[in-house]
């Protein structure tokens, strides 16, 4: 893992943040249970028809959307998300909203600058490379391989929505390029 200096005393943050990350893969989707422990993960409403992993979304708490709700998911969205940070628990959001190859820009939907803007939490964003190593389809092939994991600099509250997602999207897509091409 890189930047392990970002994420100070309280693993990953010192107090509840955003965690902002990059989506290559189902890799991410389960190893963040341990890089992030305790935290509220913004699914959408699809994976809970996935056997296995829909078996836990349904039983922890978790932070499931209706896409197809459009701005009354993300009021649900919003305020699933500040009681999950009111408990304590960070909360991750995919903000490319579906995986995407690890060649592929990062390039945002709405809903992570939205929160960024709403929540006024530290935000932390991860970058990395499961996509070299598992297909982006959920049953697709797996090579062998070190999946890296990078988190970068925190990103204080109070920027705007603008500022945030362009800064955020740059250094994501800066250091999800570095780490895939040098895997």
């Amino acid at each position: 893992m890189v930047g392990l200096k970002h994420l100070e005393t309280g693993y990953p943050c010192q107090t509840p943040c955003l965690i902002i990350s990059n989506h290559q893969s189902t890799w991410e989707s389960l190893a963040f249970l341990v890089l992030a422990p305790d935290v509220a993960i913004v699914a959408k409403k699809e994976l809970l028809n996935i056997p296995v992993l829909g078996w836990y979304l349904r039983r922890s708490p978790m932070i499931i959307i209706d896409r197809a709700r459009g701005a009354k998911s993300f009021s649900i969205m919003l305020e699933q998300s500040r009681q999950a940070l009111s408990q304590g628990r960070s909360v991750l959001i995919f903000p490319e909203g579906s995986r995407k190859g690890p060649f592929e820009p990062v390039k945002f939907k709405r809903g992570a600058g939205l929160l960024y803007k709403h929540l006024g939490v530290p935000a932390l964003p991860v970058a990395l490379n499961s996509g070299r190593f598992w297909s982006t389809a959920a049953s697709g092939p797996k090579t062998a391989g070190t999946i890296a994991v990078s988190y970068l600099p925190i990103i204080p509250p109070g920027l705007t929505e603008a500022e945030f997602t362009s800064m955020t999207e740059s250094m994501l897509e800066a250091e999800r390029s570095r780490i895939t091409m040098a895997a």
